[in-house]
């Protein structure tokens, strides 16, 4: 299938709304949870996008691989990461990005929000695991093992989850603005100066980083009582991120609602 792309943002009421929020000085709250609205069709469909439920189940996965000791390099090929005996984290990441390129070439239906989901697991795969490595230099392969493992308790998975699901929503909601938010900076307009355009987009990041701790708790009883039924195929992971991002829908109008 072709990659979805949009030039610019759909000529819907929700839309012309999001618009008139902007140019009228609405609240970020309230434009984060209007474009959430806006785009909720994508966020719905979410779990069908098969980019985004392979690269979030690796994310399950890769830490439980982990936890098996010297079958960790013979567990993550099976998962389809082409790997060297004593890979670096960034090979793993690198690996994972790989393995979901390929995994969408057979299965068809690359998007947009696909790629967005695939980046965002990269990103926080490399940025929560790191948290535990002692440095950039003089890592080893049995540091990088162990900080992986320590994702693959239901504690540190939801920190991974709450942080993947709050860079994908970011992208998301960034998607879509970014191709209005420029139209409103300049003199007499919204953003005076392309710094309060800036301060704007850091605010739209925390709000929405504080939106995904809502995954939190959710994902950890999830990934527990998933790993205890059986496991967790596909299938279940991509009714997580059907739950993940309704949630998050919500919590973005919640959160406005609070401040209104």
């Amino acid at each position: 299938m072709g990659h979805q792309r949009l030039g610019t943002l759909p000529r819907t009421k929700k839309w012309q709304r999001v618009v008139e929020m902007i140019g009228g000085g609405a609240d970020m709250r309230d434009i984060a949870e209007a474009t959430s609205a806006a785009a909720e069709r994508d966020m719905i469909d979410a779990g069908k996008d098969e980019a985004l439920r392979h690269a979030f189940w690796l994310l399950t996965q890769i830490p439980l691989a982990a936890r098996m000791g010297e079958h960790f390099i013979p567990e993550l090929r099976m998962l389809g990461l082409k790997l060297s005996d004593r890979p670096s984290l960034v090979e793993i990441v690198t690996a994972l990005t790989d393995a979901v390129d390929r995994h969408v070439r057979t299965a068809g239906g690359r998007t947009d929000l696909g790629e967005m989901a695939q980046l965002s697991a990269a990103e926080s795969l490399n940025a929560v695991a790191s948290r535990e490595l002692p440095g950039l230099f003089g890592t080893s392969f049995e540091d990088v093992r162990g900080a992986l493992a320590g994702l693959g308790t239901p504690d540190q998975f939801s920190v991974l989850s709450r942080d993947f699901f709050a860079r994908l929503t970011r992208r998301h909601l960034g998607y879509y603005l970014s191709r209005e938010l420029p139209n409103h900076v300049g003199v007499g307009k919204r953003f005076q100066t392309a710094r309060e355009h800036k301060e704007f987009e850091g605010a739209l990041d925390t709000h929405t980083r504080e939106t995904a701790r809502i995954v939190k708790k959710f994902s950890r009883d999830w990934f527990s009582k998933s790993n205890y039924e059986g496991g967790i195929d596909q299938d279940k992971a991509a009714r997580f991120g059907h739950v993940a991002f309704d949630k998050i829908r919500r919590e973005l109008r919640k959160r406005r609602d609070a401040d209104g």
